[in-house]
């Protein structure tokens, strides 16, 4: 069975999408590994991948930062731009998955 040519972009979309989610979450695991271990420095391989994954990701979580202000809670400053990032992301992938699949 043969797709219209809109229907592959979006499937190509979704994958993209779907790319970019999974460096978003992998920020946010690295995030939370350097909280807990502060004196913890990628090296060789690792340092690279991670680089590439700041580099992807860095434009869309600052601008997000500077246009959503952390959340105070008592001592506490709560950013949650990388969650409603997540959220877009996800709500997109599932509307380029429907736009490539309906039929």
């Amino acid at each position: 069975m043969q797709g219209s040519a809109s229907e592959i972009v979006m499937l190509f979309v979704y994958y993209v999408l779907f790319l970019f989610y999974l460096f978003l979450i992998g920020r946010l695991v690295v995030e939370v590994v350097r909280g807990f271990a502060r004196d913890w420095r990628p090296a060789g391989g690792t340092a690279v991948g991670l680089e590439m994954m700041y580099r992807v990701t860095d434009p869309p979580v600052n601008l997000l930062k500077r246009l959503i202000p952390a959340v105070r809670i008592g001592n506490i400053s709560l950013d949650l731009s990388m969650l409603i990032l997540l959220l877009v992301v996800f709500i997109l992938q599932r509307i380029a998955l429907a736009y490539s699949i309906r039929g």
